[in-house]
């Protein structure tokens, strides 16, 4: 979040901006977001939890910097879903419908805002 609230920060103030960023945070592995998980035991829908969890407490910081200037528009998605033991599957390299699930949304950010 440091290197996209500098980027904004130093931009002109009437110069647009295309901000990409990749929360890796909720990709495989993320069992070690758990306190008490191993990497033997492997991840699971509950570390899963715990990197959204990591994730929601920072992304007010990224929100807040993109639209500190001007309204930004926001685009979140994902590249592709986790399977979980789902019809006994795990991981993300399957053809299953958890997999092919992303979640998406769009929105606008007005001036100044902030996560809730």
């Amino acid at each position: 979040m440091s290197r996209a609230e500098r980027v904004v920060a130093d931009l002109p103030p009437d110069q647009r901006l295309f901000l990409f960023v990749n929360v890796s945070a909720l990709h495989q592995p993320n069992w070690f977001h758990r306190s008490g998980a191993t990497r033997d035991a492997g991840d699971s829908r509950d570390t899963h939890a715990a990197a959204l969890e990591y994730v929601d407490a920072h992304i007010s910081r990224l929100f807040a910097a993109a639209s500190s200037r001007r309204r930004a528009f926001a685009i979140v998605c994902s590249d592709h879903g986790t399977a979980y033991g789902d019809d006994g599957y795990t991981g993300h390299r399957l053809g299953h419908e958890s997999v092919w699930t992303v979640p998406y949304a769009h929105f606008f950010l007005d001036r100044g805002a902030t996560a809730r």
